[in-house]
């Protein structure tokens, strides 16, 4: 089985160093190509020496998780007791860099057609209830497609106001439509958050539009606050994810797969930093919690 083990991590993409007392022990051959080294020469040398930065080798001697910028490469990096994980995000983060250009360039050439078509709806004069329906329906789809157009420009959030955040479920309820009402779905949204309201709309309907694609009931959309801050999330009874951090990449969609671009859980979390809050990912349970958090204050 140490056998299997070791060849394993030989073999492995993602890098591994196991150091002791501030002696390197092991490093596979991952790690020595990510920090440019020799195996032969730093193996039983100070750890320092393997790592050549002390930001590296301070995570490494007291834990944690961080992502740096060393040589030249983007490494994620987790600390645990005798052992460094390095895994090269390099790759991601180029293509991230060119899908932002990619994001301001559409949302520039989306912006005027999107000005032009409120005016135009406004004009139209419903003759039936049925008619006056459709055309608010369009008038909201028009309203949100305007707000993604500046999210995806990264300009600052809209207008802040005071609301409470149940006000938000009827337009959810109406927009997600047949999807929603198809499906068992808990909503608790007590709280009160002084924030950009169409902001978190989407924000909501993106975390509530991924649960009804890959989740599994109950789904539940609640508010809570603990420690100062307002946690608003979306859970479900989904299985369990392998990597819950790469989901809020671009074209990331977990194992589960489907149709679209992968870009919903990105943009909750861009939308989000630019409110001043965090957006998270992770298993508590039996669910899988997709939300947001903000400071009270």
């Amino acid at each position: 089985m140490k056998e299997l083990l070791a060849e394993a991590w030989e073999e492995a993409l993602e890098g591994l160093v196991l150091h002791q007392d501030r002696q390197v022990l092991y490093l596979n051959p991952k790690a020595a190509m990510l920090l440019e080294v020799s195996r032969e020469k730093v193996v039983g040398r100070p750890l320092l020496l393997a790592l050549r930065d002390h930001r590296l080798e301070a995570l490494a001697l007291h834990g944690g998780e961080r992502t740096l910028e060393v040589r030249g490469r983007t490494l994620r990096a987790k600390a645990l007791p005798g052992r460094l994980y390095l895994l090269d995000e390099t790759e991601p983060q180029r293509r991230l860099e060119a899908l932002e250009e990619a994001t301001q360039a559409l949302a520039h050439e989306l912006r005027t057609p999107l000005a032009g078509m409120g005016p135009l709806l406004e004009a139209l004069t419903p003759r039936t209830p049925q008619e006056k329906e459709v055309l608010d329906l369009l008038k909201a789809e028009v309203a949100r497609l305007s707000r993604l157009v500046r999210d995806l420009s990264l300009t600052q959030p809209g207008p802040k106001r005071t609301f409470v955040l149940e006000e938000l479920w009827p337009r959810l309820e109406k927009l997600l439509g047949e999807r929603l009402r198809e499906r068992r779905v808990e909503v608790r949204l007590p709280h009160t958050l002084h924030t950009d309201p169409e902001a978190l709309f989407q924000i909501l309907l993106n975390l509530l539009d991924n649960a009804l694609k890959y989740g599994r009931d109950p789904i539940r959309l609640l508010s809570r606050e603990e420690e100062g801050r307002l946690w608003v999330e979306v859970r479900d009874q989904g299985p369990e994810l392998p990597d819950y951090h790469a989901l809020f990449l671009p074209r990331h969609r977990g194992f589960q797969g489907g149709a679209g671009q992968g870009l919903g859980l990105y943009l909750v979390r861009r939308i989000a930093q630019g409110l001043g809050g965090e957006a998270y990912a992770q298993r508590e349970g039996a669910e899988n919690v997709f939300g947001v958090s903000f400071p009270l204050n």
